[in-house]
C-alpha cells in the first residue's frame, strides 16, 4: 500500500507564509523602537550636554 503525501493547498501555504510574515514585521517594529529610543535618549543627552556647556548652569 503505498502512502500519499498530502501537499498543503494554496490556501494553507498562503496563511502560514502570512503568519511568517507578520511575525517578522512585529520583530522588526520591536526593534526599530527600540533603536528609536536609543537614538532619542542620545540625542537628548547630547543636546543637554550641549546647553549646560553653553550656559553654564541648569535653570529648573
Amino acid at each position: 500500500m503505498k502512502r500519499q503525501i498530502i501537499k498543503p493547498s494554496k490556501t494553507q501555504r498562503f496563511k502560514k507564509q502570512r503568519r511568517n510574515c507578520e511575525e517578522e514585521n512585529e520583530r522588526l517594529r520591536e526593534f526599530s523602537l527600540k533603536l528609536f529610543k536609543e537614538g532619542y535618549k542620545l540625542g537628548f543627552k547630547k543636546g543637554y550636554n550641549e546647553a549646560i556647556e553653553k550656559t553654564g548652569k541648569i535653570e529648573g
